[in-house]
Protein backbone atom coordinates (compact mmCIF):
# COMPACT_ATOMS: atom_id res chain seq x y z
CA UNK A 1 0.00 0.00 0.00
CA UNK A 2 3.11 2.35 0.95
CA UNK A 3 4.85 1.94 -2.69
CA UNK A 4 1.06 2.82 -4.05
CA UNK A 5 0.74 5.91 -1.93
CA UNK A 6 3.87 6.85 -4.14
CA UNK A 7 2.69 6.10 -7.56
CA UNK A 8 -0.54 8.17 -7.12
CA UNK A 9 1.30 11.42 -8.25
CA UNK A 10 2.32 9.89 -11.01
CA UNK A 11 -1.10 8.73 -12.20
CA UNK A 12 -4.01 10.82 -14.23
CA UNK A 13 -6.92 7.75 -13.75
CA UNK A 14 -8.16 5.29 -11.36
CA UNK A 15 -9.95 2.84 -12.98
CA UNK A 16 -12.71 0.79 -10.70
CA UNK A 17 -16.00 -1.84 -10.74
CA UNK A 18 -15.78 -5.21 -12.49
CA UNK A 19 -14.42 -5.81 -16.11
CA UNK A 20 -15.20 -8.69 -16.21
CA UNK A 21 -18.11 -10.61 -13.97
CA UNK A 22 -21.15 -8.63 -13.07
CA UNK A 23 -21.22 -10.60 -9.60
CA UNK A 24 -18.81 -7.96 -8.58
CA UNK A 25 -20.65 -4.82 -10.14
CA UNK A 26 -22.30 -3.26 -6.94
CA UNK A 27 -23.59 0.27 -5.73
CA UNK A 28 -20.42 0.74 -3.52
CA UNK A 29 -18.24 1.52 -6.73
CA UNK A 30 -20.31 5.41 -6.20
CA UNK A 31 -18.74 6.02 -3.24
CA UNK A 32 -14.99 4.81 -4.26
CA UNK A 33 -15.41 7.25 -7.24
CA UNK A 34 -16.37 10.25 -5.20
CA UNK A 35 -13.32 9.45 -3.33
CA UNK A 36 -10.91 9.12 -5.96
CA UNK A 37 -12.08 12.26 -7.67
CA UNK A 38 -11.81 14.24 -4.15
CA UNK A 39 -8.04 13.24 -4.73
CA UNK A 40 -8.15 15.10 -7.63
CA UNK A 41 -8.12 12.15 -10.01
CA UNK A 42 -10.00 11.71 -12.74
CA UNK A 43 -11.94 7.73 -12.72
CA UNK A 44 -12.97 4.72 -15.23
CA UNK A 45 -15.81 2.58 -14.34
CA UNK A 46 -15.39 -0.62 -16.26
CA UNK A 47 -18.25 -2.79 -16.41
CA UNK A 48 -18.76 -6.20 -17.51
CA UNK A 49 -20.81 -8.63 -19.97
CA UNK A 50 -24.24 -8.29 -18.83
CA UNK A 51 -27.45 -10.79 -18.03
CA UNK A 52 -30.56 -9.18 -16.78
CA UNK A 53 -29.47 -9.02 -13.67
CA UNK A 54 -26.08 -7.24 -14.37
CA UNK A 55 -28.45 -4.90 -16.32
CA UNK A 56 -29.99 -4.38 -12.98
CA UNK A 57 -27.46 -3.93 -10.91
CA UNK A 58 -25.61 -1.20 -13.64
CA UNK A 59 -28.94 0.67 -13.34
CA UNK A 60 -28.92 1.36 -9.69
CA UNK A 61 -25.58 2.16 -9.97
CA UNK A 62 -25.86 4.68 -12.88
CA UNK A 63 -28.70 6.57 -10.34
CA UNK A 64 -26.95 6.71 -7.32
CA UNK A 65 -23.61 8.36 -10.30
CA UNK A 66 -26.54 10.52 -11.32
CA UNK A 67 -27.27 11.58 -7.84
CA UNK A 68 -24.15 12.04 -6.87
CA UNK A 69 -23.32 14.34 -9.80
CA UNK A 70 -26.31 16.23 -9.25
CA UNK A 71 -24.94 16.98 -5.32
CA UNK A 72 -21.81 18.41 -6.19
CA UNK A 73 -19.82 14.80 -5.08
CA UNK A 74 -19.14 13.94 -8.69
CA UNK A 75 -17.70 16.07 -11.56
CA UNK A 76 -19.33 13.85 -14.88
CA UNK A 77 -16.56 15.56 -17.43
CA UNK A 78 -14.09 13.70 -15.12
CA UNK A 79 -16.18 10.23 -15.04
CA UNK A 80 -15.76 7.33 -18.26
CA UNK A 81 -17.69 4.54 -18.10
CA UNK A 82 -15.96 1.46 -20.04
CA UNK A 83 -18.31 -1.08 -21.53
CA UNK A 84 -18.22 -4.87 -21.88
CA UNK A 85 -21.54 -5.13 -23.41
CA UNK A 86 -23.96 -3.10 -26.15
CA UNK A 87 -26.48 -3.53 -23.64
CA UNK A 88 -24.81 -1.32 -21.13
CA UNK A 89 -24.04 1.47 -24.07
CA UNK A 90 -27.87 1.49 -24.49
CA UNK A 91 -28.87 1.75 -21.23
CA UNK A 92 -26.33 4.35 -21.01
CA UNK A 93 -28.12 6.14 -23.69
CA UNK A 94 -31.58 5.29 -22.53
CA UNK A 95 -30.72 7.08 -19.42
CA UNK A 96 -28.97 10.00 -21.03
CA UNK A 97 -25.99 9.87 -18.16
CA UNK A 98 -23.63 12.10 -19.28
CA UNK A 99 -20.37 10.24 -19.20
CA UNK A 100 -18.22 9.32 -22.17
CA UNK A 101 -18.03 5.81 -23.47
CA UNK A 102 -15.05 3.38 -24.41
CA UNK A 103 -15.34 -0.45 -25.97
CA UNK A 104 -14.08 -2.64 -23.25
CA UNK A 105 -11.00 -5.40 -23.94
CA UNK A 106 -14.26 -7.63 -24.79
CA UNK A 107 -15.72 -5.80 -27.67
CA UNK A 108 -12.61 -3.53 -28.75
CA UNK A 109 -12.36 -6.61 -31.38
CA UNK A 110 -15.11 -5.70 -32.98
CA UNK A 111 -13.30 -2.79 -34.51
CA UNK A 112 -9.76 -3.11 -33.69
CA UNK A 113 -8.23 -7.10 -34.02
CA UNK A 114 -5.11 -8.07 -33.03
CA UNK A 115 -3.67 -10.46 -35.46
CA UNK A 116 -0.45 -11.51 -35.68
CA UNK A 117 1.84 -8.87 -37.17
CA UNK A 118 -0.02 -5.85 -37.19
CA UNK A 119 -3.45 -4.03 -35.47
CA UNK A 120 -5.97 -3.99 -38.05
CA UNK A 121 -8.78 -1.17 -37.67
CA UNK A 122 -12.14 -3.13 -39.69
CA UNK A 123 -13.43 -0.62 -41.84
CA UNK A 124 -15.45 3.22 -41.34
CA UNK A 125 -18.89 1.74 -41.29
CA UNK A 126 -17.93 0.15 -37.67
CA UNK A 127 -16.03 3.04 -36.63
CA UNK A 128 -19.23 4.90 -37.13
CA UNK A 129 -21.69 2.16 -35.23
CA UNK A 130 -19.50 2.69 -32.41
CA UNK A 131 -19.33 6.47 -32.40
CA UNK A 132 -23.42 6.69 -32.49
CA UNK A 133 -23.12 4.79 -29.79
CA UNK A 134 -20.91 7.57 -27.92
CA UNK A 135 -17.79 5.31 -27.96
CA UNK A 136 -14.88 6.64 -29.42
CA UNK A 137 -12.39 5.28 -27.14
CA UNK A 138 -11.11 1.40 -27.73
CA UNK A 139 -9.24 -0.66 -25.09
CA UNK A 140 -6.77 -3.18 -25.94
CA UNK A 141 -4.19 -5.42 -24.13
CA UNK A 142 -1.39 -5.96 -26.88
CA UNK A 143 1.40 -8.45 -25.55
CA UNK A 144 4.82 -7.01 -25.88
CA UNK A 145 5.87 -4.77 -28.91
CA UNK A 146 3.50 -2.80 -30.06
CA UNK A 147 2.05 -3.86 -33.82
CA UNK A 148 2.27 -1.62 -36.66
CA UNK A 149 -1.33 -0.47 -37.66
CA UNK A 150 -3.42 -0.26 -40.86
CA UNK A 151 -5.51 2.81 -39.90
CA UNK A 152 -2.71 5.49 -41.20
CA UNK A 153 -2.52 4.37 -44.67
CA UNK A 154 -3.57 6.32 -47.43
CA UNK A 155 -5.98 3.75 -48.47
CA UNK A 156 -8.07 3.84 -45.21
CA UNK A 157 -7.45 7.31 -44.12
CA UNK A 158 -8.15 7.18 -40.51
CA UNK A 159 -6.67 9.99 -38.57
CA UNK A 160 -5.43 10.50 -34.71
CA UNK A 161 -8.58 12.61 -34.05
CA UNK A 162 -11.27 9.21 -35.35
CA UNK A 163 -10.80 7.44 -32.02
CA UNK A 164 -8.57 6.58 -29.43
CA UNK A 165 -7.11 3.50 -27.60
CA UNK A 166 -6.29 2.83 -24.04
CA UNK A 167 -3.51 -0.17 -23.60
CA UNK A 168 -3.98 -2.38 -20.87
CA UNK A 169 -1.05 -4.55 -19.02
CA UNK A 170 0.75 -7.11 -18.40
CA UNK A 171 -2.06 -9.47 -18.72
CA UNK A 172 -3.53 -10.17 -21.63
CA UNK A 173 -7.37 -11.50 -21.41
CA UNK A 174 -7.08 -14.78 -23.22
CA UNK A 175 -11.09 -15.74 -22.77
CA UNK A 176 -13.88 -15.12 -20.40
CA UNK A 177 -17.09 -16.81 -19.82
CA UNK A 178 -20.39 -16.41 -18.30
CA UNK A 179 -19.70 -18.66 -15.60
CA UNK A 180 -16.89 -18.43 -13.22
CA UNK A 181 -14.02 -21.07 -13.67
CA UNK A 182 -13.32 -21.05 -9.84
CA UNK A 183 -15.75 -19.79 -7.83
CA UNK A 184 -18.41 -21.78 -8.57
CA UNK A 185 -19.24 -25.72 -7.53
CA UNK A 186 -19.63 -28.66 -10.28
CA UNK A 187 -22.88 -28.12 -11.84
CA UNK A 188 -23.70 -31.24 -13.91
CA UNK A 189 -25.08 -30.88 -17.77
CA UNK A 190 -28.60 -31.64 -16.21
CA UNK A 191 -28.51 -29.26 -13.35
CA UNK A 192 -29.33 -25.76 -13.26
CA UNK A 193 -27.14 -22.69 -11.98
CA UNK A 194 -29.63 -20.61 -10.65
CA UNK A 195 -29.55 -20.32 -6.87
CA UNK A 196 -25.79 -21.02 -6.83
CA UNK A 197 -24.40 -17.98 -4.79
CA UNK A 198 -21.17 -16.70 -5.79
CA UNK A 199 -18.42 -17.47 -3.58
CA UNK A 200 -15.86 -14.69 -4.14
CA UNK A 201 -12.70 -16.59 -4.36
CA UNK A 202 -11.59 -14.01 -7.55
CA UNK A 203 -11.21 -11.12 -4.76
CA UNK A 204 -8.87 -13.46 -2.83
CA UNK A 205 -6.36 -14.39 -5.44
CA UNK A 206 -5.87 -16.08 -9.01
CA UNK A 207 -4.93 -19.59 -9.70
CA UNK A 208 -1.81 -20.36 -12.11
CA UNK A 209 -2.22 -22.60 -14.84
CA UNK A 210 0.03 -25.52 -14.61
CA UNK A 211 0.23 -27.65 -17.64
CA UNK A 212 2.98 -29.90 -19.72
CA UNK A 213 1.79 -28.86 -23.37
CA UNK A 214 1.11 -25.36 -22.36
CA UNK A 215 4.10 -23.05 -21.91
CA UNK A 216 3.01 -19.63 -21.39
CA UNK A 217 2.27 -18.47 -17.75
CA UNK A 218 -1.48 -18.39 -17.46
CA UNK A 219 -3.50 -17.68 -14.60
CA UNK A 220 -7.27 -17.47 -14.31
CA UNK A 221 -9.49 -14.76 -12.07
CA UNK A 222 -12.93 -15.59 -11.52
CA UNK A 223 -14.37 -16.38 -15.30
CA UNK A 224 -11.19 -15.40 -17.11
CA UNK A 225 -7.69 -16.76 -18.15
CA UNK A 226 -5.37 -14.08 -18.42
CA UNK A 227 -1.02 -14.76 -20.28
CA UNK A 228 1.05 -12.81 -18.59
CA UNK A 229 3.13 -10.13 -20.73
CA UNK A 230 6.38 -11.99 -21.67
CA UNK A 231 8.59 -9.49 -20.56
CA UNK A 232 8.65 -5.76 -19.14
CA UNK A 233 6.36 -3.57 -20.38
CA UNK A 234 8.06 -0.40 -21.98
CA UNK A 235 5.80 1.61 -24.72
CA UNK A 236 7.78 4.84 -25.99
CA UNK A 237 5.02 7.98 -26.55
CA UNK A 238 5.86 7.49 -30.46
CA UNK A 239 5.53 3.84 -30.44
CA UNK A 240 2.04 4.12 -28.45
CA UNK A 241 1.25 7.22 -30.91
CA UNK A 242 1.05 4.93 -34.17
CA UNK A 243 -2.02 3.32 -32.64
CA UNK A 244 -3.45 6.42 -31.48
CA UNK A 245 -2.63 5.48 -27.75
CA UNK A 246 -2.51 8.03 -25.41
CA UNK A 247 -3.37 6.11 -22.16
CA UNK A 248 -1.75 3.03 -20.47
CA UNK A 249 -3.48 1.27 -17.74
CA UNK A 250 -1.65 -0.77 -15.40
CA UNK A 251 -4.06 -3.69 -14.60
CA UNK A 252 -2.83 -6.59 -11.89
CA UNK A 253 -4.11 -9.66 -10.88
CA UNK A 254 -3.82 -8.64 -7.15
Amino acid sequence: MAAAKKLLPHLDWIYLGAEFCENLLEDGFCGEAERWQAEGKKVCLLTPLLTERGVKALGSLGRRLMAACSAGRLDPARLELTVNDLGAAALAARERWPFKLAAGRQISHNFLQLEKKHLKAVNRPTLAFFADLGIERFELSPAGRLPPANFHSRAFGLGREAFKVTLHYPYLDLTTTRTCLVGMPYVAPKDSVSGINCLRECEACSFEVDHPWIKEKLQIRGNTVFAAFPKKVQYAPAEAGRLNADRLVYSPLV
